[in-house]
């Protein structure tokens, strides 16, 4: 159980555990708040879906908030464990970021015991325009994180190009100098991380343990998902950065260095079946998604969340898929229910024989993958932010709140801890 946090819990079945997080802060500044001591990192144990354990949940509200709402939102979040909050992309359309306190957290399944956010601390505020140039026509916000600098905490945040159909953009990322002043922060950008579009879907600290045989502090990564697979890692993916390139650096360098610790390609793809036609293929497929991915301290396990679909019945492209009545617009399941929250789990020893060149990046396979179980009806996880401190892990369940009026659907963030081995 998480003992500490930013985020308390209350409710039938939930550990009391509001406080002040012991040790905690923001990503790649904090220990691991794992066990493992003096156990040699790659003695440490691997950890199995169950050990996944859910401390409850909140509601956001529906409320427009300045220029967006959390409608329709696409579900990238950051935890800020100094103050308590998330920071999340709102409705589609604008791709604003605003600032909730988190409240305390409730240990149910049932949508109606949850504690409801607050209005936020800071409303929406728009974070593309505000980059002095954008060439690459970046219109979408991915992952994000709070990092350390030398100024204190800054909002690290990945873009990308919905449509990339040459798959030629460079550009990934935006700065936003003082997240406690969301509408008005200098917002520097956009800088070109060393594998593009493959590192754009998540920002994660790498524990204590890990960080010199991984060769730094933090994680970045995404995997295909989104239009114009050719451009993105057709699977999980994992990359190595040094924060301080950019968080805290008055004049970062146009490109930042990453290394590939887990990486695949249409050429060399998790899954050569991506459309399941063998009717074996349960691991990934065109509708595979991974939204969030860490690594759990105390353990060597790369844990990468995210959706799934078509291991079932198959995958088709603009077919009508059965129980609809029209075609879909690309990629979908042949049967319209076979979708599911999914899990992937990579052993961190594969990855630092990456990094030592035992081992190519598309070489890595999870050791474990399957159905994720959550507790409300969504399919569909749209990002993740872990807290070491507190040792939660906090996930946006996207339109699973459909409880605040017809046309509201905000998304429902989920925290779990992880099992102590």
């Amino acid at each position: 159980m998480a003992t500490g946090g930013a985020a308390g819990t209350s409710g039938s079945g939930g550990a009391n555990t509001g406080g002040t997080a012991g040790g905690g802060g923001s990503a790649g500044t904090s220990g691991s708040g794992g066990a493992g001591g003096s156990v040699s990192p790659d003695k440490l144990p691997l950890i199995d879906i169950t050990d996944l354990q859910y401390e409850g949940a909140l509601r956001l509200p529906a409320s427009d908030f300045g220029i967006s709402s959390l409608n329709y939102s696409q579900g990238p979040i950051a935890y800020d464990a100094k103050r308590k909050s998330i920071y999340i992309v709102g409705h589609d359309y604008q791709q604003a970021i605003a600032e909730f306190a988190v409240p305390a957290l409730t240990n149910s399944t049932t949508l109606t015991d949850l504690k409801m956010a607050g209005a936020p601390t800071q409303t929406f505020a728009s974070m593309l325009d505000r980059v002095g140039s954008n060439p690459n026509a970046l219109d979408k916000l991915g992952g994000m994180a709070v990092l350390e600098g030398a100024n204190g905490p800054e909002l690290l945040v990945h873009a990308f190009e919905y449509y990339d159909a040459p798959a030629d953009n460079t550009q990934t990322t935006l700065v936003v100098r003082d997240p406690t002043q969301l509408g008005s922060s200098k917002v520097d950008g956009f800088y070109s991380f060393a594998g593009a579009a493959h590192t754009v879907g998540w920002i994660s600290p790498i524990p204590n343990e890990w960080q010199s045989l991984l060769g730094g502090k933090v994680l970045t990564g995404g995997s295909s998902g989104w239009p114009i697979i050719g451009r993105l890692s057709v699977g999980p993916s994992a990359f190595v950065f040094d924060a301080a390139d950019v968080v805290g650096n008055a004049s970062p360098p146009g490109n930042v260095s990453t290394t590939a610790l887990l990486d695949f390609s249409l050429n060399n793809p998790l899954d050569a079946d991506l459309s399941n036609d063998s009717g074996t293929n349960d691991l990934w497929t065109h509708l595979s998604r991974a939204a969030y991915g860490f690594i759990a301290p105390g353990t060597r396990t790369y844990v990468t969340l995210g959706s799934s679909g078509g291991h079932a019945s198959g995958v088709c492209y603009k077919c009508t898929p059965s129980g609809a009545s029209q075609p879909c617009g690309g990629y979908c399941s042949k049967d319209g229910s076979d979708y599911d929250n999914y899990f992937w789990f990579w052993d961190v020893n594969d990855l630092v024989k990456v990094k030592q060149g035992a081992l190519q990046p598309h070489a890595v396979k999870p050791y474990a993958h399957g159905k994720f179980a959550t507790p409300f009806s969504s399919k569909d996880i749209g990002g993740g932010s872990f807290d070491p401190g507190s040792g939660l892990l906090y996930l946006t369940l996207q339109h699973a709140d459909d409880g605040q009026g017809q046309y509201n659907n905000p998304p429902v963030v989920l925290a779990y801890s992880i099992k102590k081995k």
